[in-house]
């Protein structure tokens, strides 16, 4: 008659899980996986065409952009604007649960 004891189980299930973590490493296809020759095709094709001037990103040019001073109040009006409006959407907003279905 066998008896199981604490380091008996210990040893039986630490084997078991090192059998399975062996088995997950091992290489059950030795080929690997021949996808469809068009795939990824649709995301690229996709891609292409949400492009406004893709002839643009094949130019070394340099990239034109505004002054100093032009930028400037441009970014100081695009603030000034946005604040006005943070100020109006802070209203209160109330709600009646009580009134609701009736």
């Amino acid at each position: 008659m066998q008896i199981f004891t604490k380091g008996n189980v210990r040893q039986a299930v630490t084997g078991v899980m090192l059998l399975t973590l062996m088995t997950g490493c091992a290489e059950w296809n030795s080929h690997p996986v021949v996808v469809d020759q068009n795939f990824g095709n649709a995301v690229r094709n996709m891609v292409k065409h949400q492009t406004l001037y893709p002839e643009h990103g094949q130019d070394d040019k340099a990239i034109v952009s505004l002054d100093g001073q032009k930028a400037q109040s441009i970014i100081r009006a695009y603030r000034e604007g946005s604040s006005e409006k943070l100020e109006q959407g802070k209203e209160a907003v109330t709600f009646d649960p009580g009134s609701v279905g009736q």
